[in-house]
């Protein structure tokens, strides 16, 4: 499999880095007004449709949408969200919900209703006419969507980029053709777009703002080293992919290793949690925390099992050694096996630029490789993790990011020419 991009450093700390491609894509330097309805004060209230798929979408989109209305208050923001996006102000045509799949056989059939929304979002934009559509994650949908919104004259940035450095490389020339800019959380993601001609900037990664703001970058709780946290994703089918395992795993370990076990459910999950936790034997020792709790249990915890995504960077900042977990269904794995081209699936062990924290993939997620895992962490692994994880900190730079992607946003919304 090919390298990461070695562009690692990309941003450095705290640093928004703009990269201008040479055809002058980007919002115009003009200081007019675009299309929209006359606000309080006679100025034209600006107007912005916003998709975001899936719930770290969502929440990430509904951050920057609050960021942007303390820079356009009467700012009209329409689009697919989900609760943090609806608590932001967005008026939803759909829900985010709607757009959460997570393999690529899953995604075909669903293709029927994902081309539903898709008419209903350009149906909706062509009526209220945005001057930017900000779309977030959801590649495979927000692509298409940006195709269309391209043809009736509304421009698209990207926020969270589409992971094209990972796989399906190819479709940045699509990128490049339908966006007009890529605003980037990932501290490496810019310069491979830059590689590519493709005006993007590195604004930080939201997550930093969330653990900014609950007080834990810095000041974190009492750490339990005995605690395990379980992290099994933020979509059904991850859920239902992963914690069986870990329930089998726990189940395995005694309580002199593991005295107690918190199950941290990302946000429109439980459902899923309740089903599973329903097929299997009670553990005296797990509790769930969820809500506005469950990253502050996350950081009381000295172990962390762990989906492969955003987590695995919650984990890093926090200073909670992990073991991550993917599995696929058989055919999308071996689809995936084809295509994938990066030397490790954590987006933790992608920033560090080395397998900090051991990976079990598909066959090798099981409750025998989790426990000798988990029990090689404790002999001592778990401070050499630690130590690895710092990196990941210092790449990612500082919080701000959602101020940051506003104020990128902000640009087009007060350009005239688009």
């Amino acid at each position: 499999m090919a390298d990461v991009p070695s562009s690692l450093s990309h941003g450095g700390r705290g640093g928004a880095t703009a990269i201008r491609t040479r055809d002058g894509r980007g919002p115009p330097r003009t200081t007019g007004r675009g299309p929209g309805t006359a606000g309080a004060r006679g100025r034209a209230v600006s107007r912005i449709l916003i998709v975001a798929g899936e719930v770290s979408g969502d929440i990430h989109a509904g951050n920057l949408l609050a960021s942007l209305r303390d820079i356009e208050p009467e700012l009209d923001a329409f689009g697919v969200g989900g609760d943090r996006l609806a608590q932001a102000g967005l008026d939803c045509v759909a829900r985010s919900e709607e757009l959460a799949h997570m393999g690529l056989v899953e995604v075909v059939r669903e293709l029927p209703r994902l081309r539903g929304i898709l008419r209903s979002v350009v149906r909706t934009a062509e009526q209220r006419r945005p001057q930017v559509a900000v779309l977030v994650d959801s590649p495979d949908f927000n692509l298409r969507l940006a195709a269309r919104l391209g043809k009736i004259g509304i421009p698209v940035v990207l926020y969270v980029s589409p992971q094209l450095w990972a796989w399906r490389r190819g479709r940045v020339r699509t990128v490049r053709r339908l966006a007009r800019e890529v605003l980037c959380i990932l501290p490496f993601e810019a310069g491979f777009y830059e590689e590519h001609g493709v005006r993007a900037r590195y604004v930080g990664h939201p997550l930093l703002d969330d653990l900014d703001r609950d007080q834990l970058l810095d000041d974190p709780p009492q750490r339990f080293e005995r605690r395990l946290a379980l992290l099994p994703g933020s979509r059904a089918m991850e859920v239902r992919q992963l914690l069986p395992t870990m329930l089998e795993g726990l189940a395995q370990l005694g309580g002199g290793e593991v005295a107690e076990a918190v199950l941290v459910e990302a946000p429109g999950v439980s459902d899923v949690v309740d089903e599973v936790l329903g097929a299997h034997p009670p553990d005296p020792r797990l509790w769930r925390a969820a809500g506005d709790e469950r990253r502050r249990a996350h950081a009381s915890c000295g172990l962390a099992w762990t989906a492969s995504g955003t987590a695995t960077l919650e984990c890093a900042l926090l200073g909670v050694p992990m073991i991550v977990g993917y599995r696929l269904r058989a055919l999308s794995a071996a689809v995936a096996r084809r295509l994938v081209r990066v030397p490790h699936v954590a987006l933790a062990n992608l920033i560090a630029g080395e397998r900090a924290a051991p990976e079990l993939l598909q066959e090798a997620w099981n409750p025998a490789q989790l426990v000798a895992a988990t029990r090689s962490l404790a002999a001592g692994g778990a401070d050499v993790q630690r130590r690895a994880l710092r990196e990941v900190r210092r790449r990612l730079g500082d919080p701000g990011a959602s101020r940051r992607a506003a104020e990128a946003v902000a640009e087009y919304l007060r350009s005239a020419d688009l």
